[in-house]
């Protein structure tokens, strides 16, 4: 059997379990078993397949279809272009979250040293991304979960950024992080409504629950974070926080009832995402 046949082996294989990116999945953990990339996949797809191969490609197929996220497996995941460590306990990087960062490059390409802050970080997707785009910005990240935060520690190495000070703190607590201001907090806060938990995806079930769980109405963080951080946003400064499809509306009317000028942006499919604010 070649490498390419094993391939399409595992492919089926998740096909089977009801994946339906089983061809991209497949080729993901083909690399994985490698150890190479696309490239190098395309040049050993036509060699035998080993018996050392066989056992590992099928090991992590198996994990894919028993529902354990690609990302997970992969160890590392992409966002803004730029590579993350992932695994349990640390949310999973995703797309429209990135809106958050290019909002904030927008925002502030014309300060020559920005502070900011990014509240519930995780894996400091939002927080790295950002030093990256702007090497003269001070960005604090604040995450609560032990376990996240070594993994938000990991990312700041990962991708060579001094720009980054990583912050063990609770969102509840504003007097967890020692700056006088910032003109810019950003957050991707947990925001499910706990009753809609035991209905996400099931792979959702694989994320830690307090990286998701907004209490009753979703709502719980945007309310700590008005009523703890606002007031450490400089005037003129800016606050973007990502929301539910239908939590736009009510975060909106938060910032606005707290002084602050809102606005609600949707994402790449057409849904309200995001909400930014300026004092």
């Amino acid at each position: 059997m070649t490498i390419n046949e094993l391939c399409r082996n595992g492919e089926g294989r998740l096909l089977d379990a009801g994946n339906t990116d089983s061809a991209f999945d497949a080729r993901c953990l083909m690399e994985l078993a490698l150890d190479t990339d696309t490239t190098g996949y395309l040049l050993a797809r036509d060699n035998t397949a080993g018996p050392e191969l066989c056992r590992s490609f099928s090991d992590l197929i198996g994990r894919r279809a028993a529902g354990e996220p690609l990302q997970y497996i992969l160890g590392r995941w992409e966002f803004m272009g730029f590579p993350f460590c992932v695994g349990e306990g640390v949310l999973i990087p995703r797309p429209e979250t990135e809106m958050l960062v290019e909002f904030a490059v927008g925002f502030l390409k014309d300060r020559e040293t920005p502070v900011v802050v990014d509240l519930c970080s995780g894996s400091g997707c939002i927080a790295v991304s950002l030093a990256r785009l702007l090497p003269s910005a001070a960005v604090y990240a604040v995450e609560k979960s032990e376990a996240a935060f070594d993994y938000l520690k990991r990312n700041i190495g990962l991708n060579g950024v001094n720009n980054v000070t990583p912050v063990l703190g609770d969102v509840s607590d504003s007097g967890c992080l020692d700056i006088k201001s910032a003109d810019l907090i950003l957050s991707n806060p947990p925001y499910v409504r706990r009753g809609d938990l035991p209905g996400l995806q099931s792979e959702v079930g694989w994320e830690p629950a307090m990286a998701l769980d907004g209490g009753v109405d979703g709502l719980d963080f945007y309310r700590i974070i008005c009523s703890e951080w606002l007031g450490l946003v400089s005037d003129g400064g800016g606050i973007a926080l990502e929301c539910g499809e239908d939590q736009t509306g009510s975060v909106a009317r938060m910032l606005t009832e707290a002084g602050f000028t809102a606005q609600t942006f949707n994402d790449l499919s057409g849904l309200p995402r995001m909400v930014t604010a300026q004092k």
